[in-house]
């Protein structure tokens, strides 16, 4: 790494490793591969002792996915089993599956070998130019109830809970696992933290502190806790059969679904991936975060249409045009699906004809909620590598503020495309959009 930092601000920024574990398949191919065939990741999920929680789905991981087995021999089975919350369980294989993607471990020969058998190939990258940054919107909090009942029956606290609850935990095992000693910390944005992960490692990247950057979102709180903190406000649609629901962009939309889950991607600056021979993915083109400043739970607009603004300019600025696919963050609420598909019409409206098609995949997969702009982007990503739109499941009677657009409804379409838009809005108005392109 260059001991100067030096500030590079044109500095072209790629992909070279995703990884992924979602309610549609456990790594990135399974994921994609259900996404493209239309299927659903939602799954029934009710509380039985807990009858005021109304909402009984979710987008439930596969009960294949074995933290002891995904994780063996990454660190201690010790402490994958007694100190780590389902919330790190995910970030750390999907950033496995990323780093491996990136080719960036190789076999450790170390003492410690047994209990970590893959470290950075230091020969490659100087595990202290690598930057780990992973978000989560809730992590481990759920926990915190957990002791608190522990006390009130005059129980005292385990060190466990502090080790589940503490939202950094998403990142610093990973770090540990692979020996990574760059930059680490972790993004709590609401709903838009998987993107404002991506977006700050851009910035370490460009500052020159890192060389690369490890960046995505986890979440697993489909939990009492969870679903019933949603639930209250009427944000978790009640409906109870698992194949008509979320319908993001429909007139009949009842509000989201909880998903879980998380998604990692390798950045690295273009002439950096291409020294070591690394395999680009995509390139990031440009992003714009903003603030709504306006509502606690319900958007604006105006925060979400000046982050697709800020993004678009950037990518303007590298001469990058032609066709476009957008993923939209639609999480299926009655509020907020009208209200960002009146930000696209302001942004594309005048060139609605180079937008190919703009989808929500929250249809298959759920909210993820920290987690969400992660795994979009990669959902985005492998459109652009593969000319597929990655369909809105359930969208039968498509709300005003979508006629006119092409919104992928049912079944993936292929189409020539050169861009991919990614829009990620949280609670308190907090907006990122990240657009990605060919290289």
């Amino acid at each position: 790494m260059s001991q100067q930092h030096t500030l590079d601000p044109t500095a072209r920024i790629v992909v070279t490793g995703m990884g992924a574990v979602t309610p549609l398949g456990l790594n990135v191919e399974e994921t994609w591969a259900s996404a493209v065939a239309a299927r659903s990741g939602i799954r029934s999920h009710c509380f039985e002792q807990y009858p005021q929680i109304h909402a009984s789905v979710a987008g439930m991981v596969s009960e294949q996915f074995s933290a002891k087995d995904a994780l063996d021999g990454i660190l201690p089975r010790k402490e994958i089993a007694n100190y780590l919350h389902r919330t790190t369980h995910f970030s750390l294989a999907a950033t496995l599956e990323a780093l491996q993607q990136a080719c960036l471990l190789i076999p450790n020969t170390g003492e410690d070998a047994r209990e970590k058998r893959l470290v950075i190939n230091a020969a490659v990258i100087d595990p202290t130019a690598i930057a780990t940054i992973i978000g989560t919107g809730i992590g481990g909090g759920e926990a915190i109830g957990e002791v608190q009942r522990g006390l009130d029956a005059g129980k005292e606290a385990r060190p466990k809970h502090i080790l589940y609850t503490l939202p950094e935990r998403v990142v610093t095992p990973v770090t540990k696992a692979f020996g990574i000693k760059g930059p680490a910390y972790t993004v709590v944005a609401a709903c838009a933290t998987g993107n404002i992960a991506i977006t700050s490692g851009v910035k370490e990247l460009m500052t020159g502190d890192a060389d690369i950057a490890i960046v995505g979102g986890t979440e697993a709180c489909n939990v009492p806790v969870g679903s019933s903190m949603f639930d209250c406000i009427h944000a978790l649609d009640r409906e109870t059969d698992p194949s008509r629901t979320p319908r993001p962009l429909d007139t009949s939309a009842g509000g989201f679904v909880m998903g879980e889950g998380a998604g990692v991607l390798v950045l690295e600056r273009l002439d950096h991936a291409r020294r070591r021979g690394a395999t680009i993915l995509a390139e990031i083109l440009g992003y714009g975060n903003s603030a709504d400043a306006f509502h606690d739970t319900e958007p604006s607009g105006e925060g979400a249409e000046r982050a697709m603004r800020l993004a678009v300019a950037r990518a303007r600025a590298k001469a990058a045009d032609g066709p476009i696919y957008i993923n939209l963050h639609a999480t299926a609420t009655p509020t907020g699906d009208p209200i960002e598909m009146r930000a696209v019409s302001h942004v594309y409206g005048d060139r609605r004809a180079q937008v190919a098609g703009l989808s929500a995949t929250k249809s298959a997969t759920g909210h993820l909620l920290g987690a969400a702009g992660a795994i979009e982007a990669i959902f985005s990503i492998q459109a652009l590598r593969t000319n597929t739109l990655p369909p809105t499941l359930h969208l039968n009677d498509p709300i005003d503020e979508a006629n006119g657009w092409n919104c992928v409804p049912h079944e993936a379409q292929s189409a020539e495309i050169v861009q991919a838009h990614s829009n990620a809005f949280g609670f308190g108005g907090e907006n990122s959009t990240v657009i990605f392109g060919k290289v």
